[in-house]
C-alpha cells in the first residue's frame, strides 16, 4: 500500500548561533546575500534601461526629454519651408472633394513661431496624390492677424489652400478682442476650435484633422493615419466613435490609484503562488527539505518577494507593461488636443458641443471627453503616435510654459 506524501511545514531554528562559521553555513544568510547582489544589479539595470519612462522612479528628465527623431524632422521641415519660399507646391485638391481637411489655428508666440515646422513636417514627404487629397486651412486666430510674424511670409501662400482670419461682424469682433485683452484663453480657444471645424465642414472632406500649431509630424504619417481610419470604419459605424488621436503623453499611463485593488490582487497572488511552490517543492525534494526551513520560506516570501514587487512598480508601468504598437481604443488618460481626426459625420455635433461650452472654463479636450463619455463614443489612438508636441512656449502666456514643456511623447523619439 502506497503512502500519500505529507506536506512538511519545515523546521524552526531553535537556538540561532551567530558565530561567523555558523553564519556562513546558514541558508538564510546566503539567500539574503544572493538576493542583495541580484537586487543591486537589477536596480542598476533599471536606472539605465528605464530612465526615459516618465512613469518610472528612475526617470531622468535630461534623458527623457532629449530630442532625437524630432531634431531630424525639424531639419526636414525647415528644408521644406525654405524650398516653399521660392516655389509653389501642388496646392489645390484635384479631387472634387478632398479626403482630409487639415486645419491649424495659430497665435503669435513671444519668441519662436512653431507653425513653420508644423506645416513643413506635415507636408514634407507627401506624394502628389496625397497632397492633392488634403485641403490645408491655416487660421490666424487673432483679431489683428498682421501681428503674427508668419502672416505675410511668402511660403505660406505657396502651401496653404486657405489662409483664414476672423470673418465676423463688428459686435462679434469686439467680443473676441475683449477675450484677447482679458486673457480668457479657455473661451477663446474654444471659439477658435469651433470656427476651424466650421470651415472644414464646408469643404465636405471625408475627414477633419485639427492640429495645433506647435507639433511635428512623423515622416509617412498620412498613409498610417488613413489605414487606421479605414480599420476603424471596419470595426464600427461612423456615429459610434468620435476621433482618432494622433498624440498623447505617457505621463498619464502610470500606476493609477484607481486600479490599486488590481495591483493588490496580483501581488497577493504572487505571494500565494511563491509560498505554495516553495512548500510543495520542499515536500518532494530532499535537498530542499534539508536547506529550506520555515524561516527561509518566510524570508523569501515576506522580504525578497515584496522587494522584487516594489522594484517592478518602481520600474514604471510603460516599461513593465508597454502598449502594443498599432490601433487602440483610448477612452481614458488620452491627453491632449494636439492632433485629432474626426469623421465628417460627427462635425455638426462636435460644433454644437463646443458652442455650448464656449463660455465655460474648459479646454477643448476636456469638453470633447466629457461629451464622448456621456454618449459612450469610442475614441482611438495610434501607438506610437504620429505627432510630437514641441512647443515650449505656450500660446496662453508665459505662466503656462512649464506645463507646455511637459507635454511630450517619449516613444515618438524612438522612430528612426
Amino acid at each position: 500500500m502506497r503512502l500519500k506524501p505529507t506536506i512538511i511545514l519545515g523546521r524552526l531554528d531553535d537556538r540561532p548561533d551567530l558565530s561567523s562559521r555558523t553564519l556562513l553555513q546558514s541558508t538564510n544568510f546566503w539567500i539574503l546575500v544572493c538576493f542583495a547582489i541580484w537586487y543591486l544589479v537589477a536596480y542598476q539595470y533599471c536606472s539605465y534601461a528605464y530612465n526615459r519612462d516618465p512613469t518610472s522612479f528612475f526617470f531622468n528628465p535630461a534623458k527623457g526629454y532629449q530630442r532625437v527623431y524630432s531634431l531630424k524632422r525639424e531639419g526636414q521641415a525647415d528644408a521644406f519651408i525654405q524650398a516653399a519660399n521660392h516655389s509653389a507646391s501642388e496646392l489645390h485638391p484635384q479631387q472634387s472633394t478632398p479626403s482630409i481637411c487639415l486645419g491649424i489655428a495659430t497665435i503669435a508666440r513671444t519668441k519662436e513661431q512653431y507653425i513653420r515646422r508644423t506645416i513643413g513636417s506635415l507636408l514634407d514627404g507627401l506624394t502628389h496624390q496625397q497632397r492633392s487629397s488634403i485641403h490645408l486651412s491655416v487660421f490666424f486666430a487673432q483679431t489683428d492677424p498682421h501681428q503674427h510674424p508668419v502672416y505675410n511670409e511668402p511660403w505660406l501662400k505657396n502651401v496653404a489652400n486657405d489662409i483664414l482670419q476672423y470673418n465676423v461682424d463688428d459686435e462679434e469682433m469686439a467680443r473676441l478682442r475683449s477675450l484677447e485683452e482679458n486673457h480668457q484663453f479657455w473661451n477663446k480657444s474654444m471659439y477658435d476650435y469651433g470656427y476651424l471645424l466650421r470651415n472644414c465642414r464646408d469643404t465636405r472632406a471625408d475627414w477633419v484633422m485639427i492640429v495645433e500649431d506647435d507639433v511635428l509630424a512623423k515622416e509617412g504619417w498620412y498613409p498610417q493615419a488613413m489605414a487606421a481610419l479605414q480599420d476603424i470604419q471596419r470595426r464600427m459605424n461612423m456615429d459610434e466613435w468620435l476621433y482618432l488621436r494622433l498624440f498623447y503623453t505617457e505621463k498619464l499611463f502610470g500606476w493609477n490609484s484607481e486600479e490599486w485593488p488590481q495591483y493588490l490582487g496580483w501581488s497577493a497572488l504572487a505571494f500565494l503562488v511563491t509560498a505554495m511552490a516553495l512548500v510543495v517543492g520542499r515536500t518532494y525534494s530532499r535537498r530542499l527539505r534539508k536547506h529550506l526551513s520555515n524561516v527561509s520560506v518566510a524570508v523569501l516570501c515576506c522580504f525578497c518577494l515584496p522587494a522584487t514587487i516594489l522594484l517592478y512598480f518602481m520600474a514604471g508601468r510603460v516599461s513593465m507593461q508597454p502598449p502594443i504598437s498599432g490601433l487602440h481604443r483610448m477612452e481614458r488618460f488620452g491627453c491632449c488636443s494636439q492632433g485629432l481626426i474626426f469623421p465628417q459625420q460627427m462635425i455638426p455635433r462636435a460644433m454644437e458641443t463646443i458652442s455650448h461650452a464656449t463660455n465655460q472654463r474648459y479646454y477643448v479636450d476636456m469638453t470633447l471627453e466629457k461629451w464622448a463619455n456621456a454618449e459612450r463614443l469610442a475614441r482611438f489612438a495610434l501607438v506610437p503616435p504620429l505627432l510630437q508636441h514641441v512647443g515650449s512656449k505656450s500660446s496662453k502666456g508665459s505662466k503656462f510654459d512649464e506645463g507646455a514643456n511637459s507635454i511630450w511623447n517619449f516613444a515618438f523619439e524612438n522612430y528612426i
